[in-house]
């Protein structure tokens, strides 16, 4: 299981609650890679789906351990424990295994499990207990007739939930070809993620550039901008995969180098295709790098006296972005 090669994050949430003087608040431990499983979030989520608090939920003890089996292969085992046990050490009273193709993927099942095993448990303890009853034995079948063939009910798992996970990157841009000279500015980023599926909203601020033509004729340009993206994201241990495309828009700004300046602005609007990656450093926080080729729809020409030409964009731009992107 590349014991050598994987860092294990050991985390043990201890949820406690007054729940009466025999009773003992569930606890929830957790051993897994870094920056696969929040302990915090995972007990959330198990709350959300059984309606309260894990830490409600007393008696009763869950382990989760998620380790890799091989490249393709990872493994999540929940251990249900018994909260005291013979000499005051816990038990086991139920254990199960399920595999995945990756680690957040099991994280997600984890929580599901959790779930269906208190649920079980608590129905178990409110049921009444049983009434003692005679079971009438089965008719004998006539002779020659076939026999009953017994029924075979097989147990499904619901699929693991599929969770929406926001973040927030603030990021350096870097952008040749929109303004006159290469430009750094920037961004501020707001993600939502579901499975392999990522949405981002942007907005961009690049610093301004001067240019003078012939003439010694000139202008200072600048530009804003706001944009959204759909990407392919595919997660693959810390790492995961950008293939992004979307559209962008904002003020283009254009000031004359002249005794009596004036500013005209166009509307910039671009469609974009990027690839990059982020790589995990942390549970919640994670480097990411994207480069991107920018299309204008628009190539507006700035003049003076109507008939200099000062400036027009690029019609193919280079967009840089790293930045520093922050989960929740």
């Amino acid at each position: 299981m590349r014991r050598g090669r994987a860092f294990l994050l050991l985390a043990t949430v201890s949820l406690a609650v007054a729940a009466g003087p025999d009773a003992r608040a569930a606890e929830l431990s957790v051993d897994a890679p870094p920056a696969c499983v929040d302990p915090a979030t995972l007990a959330e989520e198990v709350g959300d789906l059984i309606g309260r608090p894990l830490a409600e939920v007393a008696g009763v003890d869950f382990r989760v351990r998620i380790a890799e089996m091989s490249p393709q292969k990872w493994r999540l085992q929940l251990e249900t424990l018994d909260g005291q046990g013979a000499a005051g050490a816990p038990t086991v009273r139920g254990s199960r295994e399920i595999d995945g193709a990756g680690c957040a993927e099991l994280a997600e099942a984890a929580s599901v499990a959790i779930a269906v095993s208190v649920r079980s448990i608590e129905a178990a303890r409110s049921a009444p207990p049983p009434a003692a009853a005679v079971r009438p034995s089965p008719p004998i079948p006539p002779p020659g007739s076939p026999a009953a063939t017994p029924s075979v009910a097989l147990a499904t798992r619901a699929p693991p939930r599929a969770v929406w996970r926001p973040s927030v990157t603030l990021a350096f841009a870097f952008d040749a070809g929109a303004l006159p000279s290469a430009s750094p500015g920037l961004e501020l980023e707001g993600d939502l993620q579901r499975q392999a599926l990522r949405l981002v909203l942007l907005a961009t601020w690049f610093t301004s550039q001067d240019t003078v033509g012939p003439g010694g004729v000139g202008g200072t340009f600048q530009l804003a901008l706001g944009g959204g993206l759909a990407c392919y994201a595919p997660r693959w241990r810390r790492w995961t995969a950008l293939a992004c495309g979307g559209g962008e828009l904002g003020p283009l700004a254009g000031t004359g180098n002249v005794a009596h300046p004036e500013t005209g602005a166009v509307l910039w609007r671009a469609v974009r295709a990027e690839a990059g990656a982020t790589v995990a450093v942390g549970p919640n926080t994670a480097i990411l790098l994207r480069a991107a080729l920018v299309r204008p729809l628009v190539r507006p020409d700035f003049v003076l006296d109507e008939s200099q030409l000062v400036y027009r964009p690029s019609a193919v731009t280079v967009r840089l972005t790293a930045g520093l992107e922050l989960g929740f």
